[in-house]
């Protein structure tokens, strides 16, 4: 993989093993966080973020703010409306509600709840966040609320989440 989109002066700046290994691992795992990728490797708090911040100041990585989280993304791979959605597949109940409401097409409240194993309270907050995001719509009948993609973000979002579940497959 090494190599993969570098032009010009790029490759120089490839020339030492760390850096190539953090350059390919966030190439294999777009949006990954900066303590994922100091775990993915074990390497050091330190060297880590040294060797990221060369990456990103050469224009090879950039990064996003997600929430707490750093996540980085090979540079010009992705666009930006792609890396909030990847970054927002990254975390993980999330990532499985999506997936969930990807495959069936819409699912009620407490049927969502109880597949996810979440509190009725946990899964409206993460509803909450995922509508203020545009990503799902909530459509409610009584005392049932029923849940479904935004059907103008779904090819993205599914495009997001199998950037997502590749990379956590390898």
């Amino acid at each position: 993989m090494l190599g993969a989109g570098l032009h010009g002066n790029s490759s120089e700046l490839l020339n030492q093993p760390t850096r190539i290994d953090i350059y390919n691992y966030v190439l294999a795992n777009p949006g990954v966080h900066f303590r994922g990728v100091c775990n993915g490797l074990g390497l050091s708090v330190g060297v880590v973020q040294y060797h990221l911040d060369v990456l990103e100041k050469s224009g090879l990585l950039i990064s996003v703010i997600d929430g707490n989280n750093q996540r980085y993304f090979e540079a010009n791979a992705f666009t930006k409306a792609d890396m909030e959605l990847v970054s927002m597949s990254r975390h993980q109940t999330a990532n499985k509600i999506l997936t969930i409401l990807t495959q069936n097409g819409s699912t009620l409240h407490r049927d969502l709840a109880t597949s996810l194993g979440i509190t009725s309270q946990a899964l409206s907050w993460q509803m909450n966040k995922l509508e203020k995001a545009d990503l799902v719509n909530a459509e409610k009948t009584g005392i049932n609320v029923r849940y479904s993609l935004n059907c103008e973000k779904a090819d993205a979002l599914r495009f997001a989440l199998t950037v997502v579940n590749a990379s956590k497959a390898k």
